[in-house]
């Protein structure tokens, strides 16, 4: 088992721990890695955590001319006690800065995601709609990030958490 710091790209983490489940980081703030290139894949990260329990948090995307272009979403939920019926919500949006974000997309999990890595894309039926295959377009003028919450099914109370990544 690889133990990291979160400050490492989730990016990097998904490529090369995506077949081992039970990667550990720690809680941390919102981190992001990206690329400068107009068509390169780039993510935006983020965790949370409470009760022992957390949640790592990543956002894939591109920008095409006009569009931040989301086509991939990972997290590795980890900790002690955590069992298999974890629930995951997120959602992208962009910051509106004069009040309320307006939502572009949403995607809730059903009572059944697993402590480890996990992913929805364009291919994934789990819960929610899955990504469209265009991806989830933001105009690329608005400040478009992803709030992303998490229930951690633990003996007793259920911890939850709450976080988001930084805007691209």
């Amino acid at each position: 088992m690889a133990f990291i710091t979160f400050r490492t790209s989730i990016a990097a983490l998904a490529v090369a721990g995506a077949a081992t489940t039970g990667l550990v980081a720690g809680p941390a703030g919102a981190t992001a890695s990206g690329a400068t290139s107009a068509s390169a894949m780039a993510s935006a990260s983020g965790s949370c955590g409470g009760g022992g329990a957390y949640i790592n948090f990543a956002a894939h995307y591109h920008n095409s001319s006009r569009y931040h272009v989301f086509t991939k979403f990972a997290w590795t939920i980890a900790g002690g006690g955590v069992g298999n019926k974890n629930n995951v919500e997120f959602r992208v949006k962009h910051d509106n800065r004069l009040g309320q974000d307006p939502t572009y997309w949403t995607w809730r999990s059903p009572d059944n995601i697993r402590k480890g890595y996990s992913e929805v894309n364009s291919g994934t039926r789990n819960g929610g709609n899955p990504v469209p295959r265009s991806g989830i377009r933001v105009p690329k003028n608005k400040a478009a990030y992803v709030e992303f919450k998490a229930v951690f099914d633990k003996r007793g109370a259920d911890p939850r958490c709450s976080g988001h990544t930084r805007n691209v």
